[in-house]
């Protein structure tokens, strides 16, 4: 039987699509391998979300066919449906698909012979409800969900729109017939995923519909919410997670910016004000919830002043964490435009300072928690042999000297923290 891997760059979206194709090669009776042995098939599914991550996608086709030089070689992606013709013209590459067959490449590969040169499959994008008749193949405990694809808001930063297209959401029996799949096959924590996943509707229901929905299938232990718009939280959606214990106590919001200029040149929906709000919301709805947040650093105009507003509401607000992004340019957007540019740097100096006060607020959080008593689902033992996984709020624990906790939902009193890691041990059930 031929040989496959697939390999992931970029989001949890990307990640929930891997799977998803890596069941998919599965039914088609290749057998998956990891990268580190040879294969037959190479595909990668990319991101295009800065000029780095492209880089790293043709980095990866030059590492891999060291490990394989005779494999056939598919790309598909962000990258692949912005510039195929990039990757079209990487020495090695067979086939590169676009966004709307990614999740057919199984049936439109014909032969594993490599070609002179590559074919190019893209085409414009759907906008309708769409499904997805594979069921994603995960390792970890928990399983990425998709239920949304594409976005309508045009941030001046991003490329999404013209990658992935217009938003546009999964069919809802698609999405409840995946996740009881998921569930059947051991996972006790389902991530919902998507680009902007608050926008969901389909069959009369809308997002906070869905994730009730959801809530209803009784072999899933926990709902969580991955990275979702500020402005697509409504009342509804705040008094289902606070309401009901499935629906994790994280959420996060991105905030890209802490100065109404720097996200008005964003073309973000949202004032800094109307952000903070909404986040004092949350911590009266629902207490101790955790919340996560991206930055952007050195965008285009942002001026000392702008980034000290930015630095001032990440440090007044008690968030679990951030990502941080300096600046990148991609001549595919529109800030690409926007003037003054921010000299590098003075970009790298503040993109500094913010990481430094993200690990400072990553500590301050587990801190908090020490005396609690947190359900943490384990997943995976560390370096030092200890088990880690994670609870409700996203907080990552640590026990020391247990058996084994694998996909195991367990008390545990946190004890002690580090910066990346709450310290705590097994408490009475």
């Amino acid at each position: 039987m031929p040989r496959a891997s697939v390999h992931t760059l970029g989001c949890r979206l990307n990640q929930a699509e891997g799977a998803l194709l890596t069941d998919a090669f599965r039914s088609e009776g290749y057998v998956m391998v990891p990268e580190s042995e040879p294969t037959d098939l190479i595909v990668i599914n990319s991101c295009s979300v800065t000029r780095g991550a492209e880089a790293k996608c043709r980095r990866l086709v030059r590492y891999l066919l060291k490990r394989s030089p005779g494999a056939h070689v598919v790309i598909t992606g962000c990258y692949a449906q912005l510039d195929a013709e990039a990757l079209a013209s990487i020495d090695g590459v067979d086939l590169v698909v676009g966004t709307e067959d990614k999740h057919n490449i199984p049936s439109l590969i014909e032969s594993l012979e490599k070609r002179p040169t590559a074919e190019i499959l893209r085409r414009p994008m759907s906008r309708g409800p769409f499904t997805i008749p594979e069921t994603g193949s995960f390792r970890e405990t928990r399983a990425n969900l998709k239920i949304q694809d594409g976005c309508d808001v045009f941030c001046s930063f991003c490329v999404i729109p013209y990658t992935r297209g217009r938003a546009r959401s999964r069919d809802l029996a698609d999405c409840l017939r995946e996740a009881e799949s998921l569930a059947a096959l051991g996972h006790r924590e389902i991530v919902v995923t998507g680009v902007n996943i608050g926008t969901y509707e389909n069959s009369g229901v809308d997002f906070t519909g869905l994730l009730s929905r959801l809530t209803e299938i009784d072999s899933i232990d926990r709902i969580r919410i991955s990275s979702v718009e500020p402005m697509t939280i409504n009342s509804r959606v705040v008094d289902l997670i606070a309401g009901n214990e499935k629906i994790c106590p994280y959420l996060h919001l991105c905030l890209q910016s802490g100065d109404d200029q720097v996200l008005s040149s964003m073309k973000r929906p949202y004032t800094a004000a109307e952000y903070v709000s909404l986040f004092r919301r949350l911590e009266r709805a629902i207490p101790g919830i955790g919340v996560g947040t991206d930055v952007i650093v050195g965008f285009p105009g942002e001026t000392d002043e702008a980034f000290e507003r930015t630095y001032a509401i990440l440090e007044e607000l008690p968030f679990y964490h951030f990502h941080v992004f300096s600046y990148s340019e991609h001549g595919s957007t529109r800030s690409a435009r926007i003037e003054p540019k921010i000299q590098p740097e003075q970009v790298k100096a503040r993109s500094e300072k913010v990481r430094r006060l993200g690990a400072l607020k990553k500590k301050g959080f587990h801190d908090r928690q020490i005396g609690r008593t947190l359900p943490v689902l384990f997943e995976t033992k560390d370096e030092t042999g200890s088990w880690v996984g994670h609870a409700p709020n996203y907080s990552r624990v640590s026990v020391d000297g247990a058996g084994n906790l694998a996909n195991e939902i367990r008390p545990v009193l946190i004890t002690d923290s580090l910066v990346e890691v709450a310290l705590g041990e097994l408490a009475g059930d």
